[in-house]
Parts: structure tokens; sequence; C-alpha cells
């Protein structure tokens, strides 16, 4: 993973203050410079033209007088000023005055000014050659070039070091929090507030519409989440109410609301073992309605499906809610699970119902109605009893039943469900078809 090098904003801005700074000393600087030999040379050409003008008139008459004395005098207070390297004073009489330093001549500027005549102004009386000396004058521009560098540069570190520290103050410091908050900012941590530590006197700025941004994009991801989490456990009971109707729906019989051979097959290993381990009474009832194909054949399947509907209502009205479960096994067979019920009391709750489905009326179409029995086989949980053993015996006492009349419990009065011989009594298969 590649991981790019951090460059501070502060620090960026900072580098590119100090480009900006260098580039206006060295404009300004140059300015002023420029603008000081300007200065400097102007004063230094009025100077130079000031003292001539000061002394000129004096050469004048002292040259007109001539004298000698008067002029020299004159000329070492010429040569007073700095400026002027070497003075020459020429009389049209021919005479010749000099003064100053001649080593300084070969460098030096010529300035030539005729010397008028007290009489006539219009009329020279000599010239007069000033030799000046232009060090003096880059002495004095490049004195005030460094004086105004340095200026200029102490201010403008002063502007960079205050630039920088308001930077840092008020850019970096804000942004690096804001950073280490939103990189240390977690999904379950996601309400949390941020809040930076800000100086005395802050003003709202561009970080604070970052922060109320922050703040706004919190309020709506926590929004969104609650939405979600809303949805989920929505979509998640929907999901259950779903799943336990498939569930119901995969162990119920359609037709009958009862429970379906599926689970009978899954929950009753579980009902034997409970009993087995707490040494429990544990019955069937196996019960079919009594001529239900003829019923079909002769009022039709729509009846037959009413028939079925209604025996099943009464089978549940006689049992135990929440303790007692009845199956529809298969076409108009039904089976009847009775725990913590002996022989006997299951003899007797069979009883109930067979008595029940007799009193039954149902009701047909155009005022016609309907009366139906049902036969019935109990069998109670022995020892080394699977489930097919049980719901064998309760299928043979039940046959028995049949074959015996109909409309009957057997075994009867609560006698063991085994005959005299210890045998339960088998029907004979040449017989079956005829029940």
């Amino acid at each position: 993973m590649n991981i790019t090098p951090l460059q501070s904003i502060a620090s960026l801005l900072i580098r590119r203050v100090f480009k900006w700074v260098i580039l206006c000393v060295v404009a300004i600087s140059g300015l002023q410079a420029w603008l000081n030999y300007r200065a400097i040379e102007h004063n230094f050409n009025m100077t130079v033209n000031d003292v001539a003008h000061a002394h000129l008139p004096l050469l004048s008459v002292a040259i007109w007088d001539i004298e000698p004395q008067t002029i020299q005098k004159q000329i070492k207070l010429i040569l007073k000023n700095t400026s002027i390297a070497y003075v020459v004073i020429r009389a049209n009489t021919g005479q010749e005055f000099i003064g100053g330093d001649a080593s300084r001549t070969p460098n030096g500027e010529h300035i030539m000014f005729d010397i008028p005549s007290p009489m006539d102004a219009a009329k020279p009386v000599g010239t007069a050659e000033f030799v000046v000396d232009r060090s003096m004058l880059k002495n004095e521009l490049w004195r005030s070039l460094i004086i105004v560098v340095l200026g200029v540069l102490v201010l403008s570190i002063f502007i960079f070091l205050a630039v920088a520290a308001i930077l840092r103050r008020d850019l970096e410091r804000p942004m690096r929090q804001l950073a280490d908050f939103v990189k240390n900012l977690q999904a379950n941590k996601i309400s949390t507030r941020l809040e930076l530590e800000l100086e005395p006197g802050h003003v709202y700025n561009e970080i604070d519409l970052v922060v109320d941004g922050f703040h706004t994009m919190q309020s709506s991801i926590e929004k969104h989440i609650a939405n979600q989490d809303a949805l989920v456990s929505e979509r998640t009971r929907q999901l259950e109410t779903a799943i336990q109707t498939l569930k119901q729906l995969s162990i119920t019989d359609g037709l009958t609301g009862c429970y379906n051979r599926l689970l009978f097959n899954e929950r009753m290993p579980a009902e034997i073992q409970r009993a087995v381990r707490y040494g429990r009474d544990l019955c069937v009832v196996f019960c079919d309605i009594d001529f239900f194909k003829n019923v079909n054949d002769q009022y039709g399947h729509a009846v037959g499906d009413k028939v079925l509907v209604s025996f099943a209502q009464s089978l549940e009205k006689e049992l135990r809610a929440e303790v007692d479960w009845v199956v529809r096994y298969g076409g108009e067979e039904f089976m009847i699970i009775l725990p913590e019920t002996g022989l006997k009391a299951a003899i007797d709750a069979a009883t109930r119902i067979r008595e029940q489905v007799e009193l039954m009326v149902i009701s047909l179409a155009d005022g016609y109605s309907l009366h139906i029995t049902a036969s019935f086989g109990v069998a109670e949980l022995r020892a080394g009893d699977t489930v097919e053993t049980l719901v064998h015996r309760a299928d043979q006492w039940l046959y028995f039943s049949k074959s015996h009349g109909r409309n009957q419990v057997q075994p009867r009065d609560g006698r063991d469900d085994r005959d005299d011989q210890g045998i339960v009594p088998e029907i004979n298969p040449a017989t079956l078809s005829e029940l």
C-alpha cells in the first residue's frame, strides 16, 4: 500500500509566503535602491551646483581684482566638499590655480563652469573645472541599499514569523485535530461529537464550516443508521413471522388444521423418550371415519372435506390445550397423542369423542344434513415400545373395532390393550379390503 507523505497545509502556505516575501524584498529593495540612487544623484548634483554657484561670484571678484590668495582660499573652501576631488581655476589672463588630489582625477567626472565678470555677467573672466569623485556617490548608494535591504528583510522576517505562527495556530492545529478525530472515529462511535480546541478570541471561519458540515454529516448518518436499524428490525420480524408461518405450514395439514404426518414422525420419538425417562404414561388413539369412502362417492369430495374438518374440530374439543395433540395420519385417519395419560383415561377420552361425533350434525346444501360415526383404537406405551410398535398396536385395535361393527372404542372398559393370551388381536388380511 502506497502511503503519500503528508504535507502540512500550514507549512506549504508558509513556504509559498516565504517565496513571495523574498520576491517582495527583492522588488522593494530594487525599487528603493533605484529611488535612493536618483535622490542621491540629484542631491549630489545639487550640492555640486550649489558649491559652484556659491563660490563663483567670489572667484569672479578675486580674478577681477587679481587676488591669488583669495582664489586659493576659495579653492580650499570648495574642496571641503568631499565629493569634489580636484579643482582647476583658469583665468582669461592665462593664470591657472589648482587644488585637491590629482590621483582622483582619472576616475572623476569633469564639470566645467564659466566664471562671470563682476561688471558684465555675459562676459566670463575665466573657467572653473571641478573633478567630481563619483565613488562617494556609489558608496552612499550602497550604504543606502544595504540599509533598505536590511530593513525590508527584517520586516519581512517578522511578517513571515507572524504569518507562520498564525497559520499554525488557526489552521494547522484545528486541521490536525479534525484529521485525528476522523482517523480514530469508529463505526460504533459515529455519534461522538467533533469538538475542536480553539484559541481564545476565535472567530467563526472556514474551519468551523468544515466542523458544521461534519456535524451535519454525522446527524445524517445517525438518522440513516436508525432508519436502517428500524428497517432491519422490521424485516427481521417479518422474516421470523414468515419462517414461523412456513414452519407451521410445513407441519400442519392444510385442510383440517391438525398436525401432519411429518410432525408426527419428528415429534413422536421425543414423546416416547420423555415418557420412558420420567416414567410417565403415554397413550395414542388411532381413529378413522366410518364409511368415509361412501361419503365421497355419494356427496362428492367437497362434502368429504367438510366432514374431515368437522371431525377434526370435534377431536380437538375433548383434548387438553398445550398437552394433547392431533395428527391427520392420512386420508380419513387421525392419530391422537395423549401424554401423561393412562390406558383407562385414554379410552374414556376416546369414548367421549366417539359419542360427540355420533351426535354431530353436518349441514349440507338444500337443507340436508349428514351424520357420521368413527372407530377408535387405543394403545398404551409399554416397555420396549417404539413408534412403529405403538402405532401398529393402536392400528390393530382400530381395525378390530371396525371389524366388530364400527362406531366403537377398542379395547373397552379400560382392560389391557392385549387379549387374554397377551397378544394384540390380529385382523385377517382378507377382511382389510372390506373395512
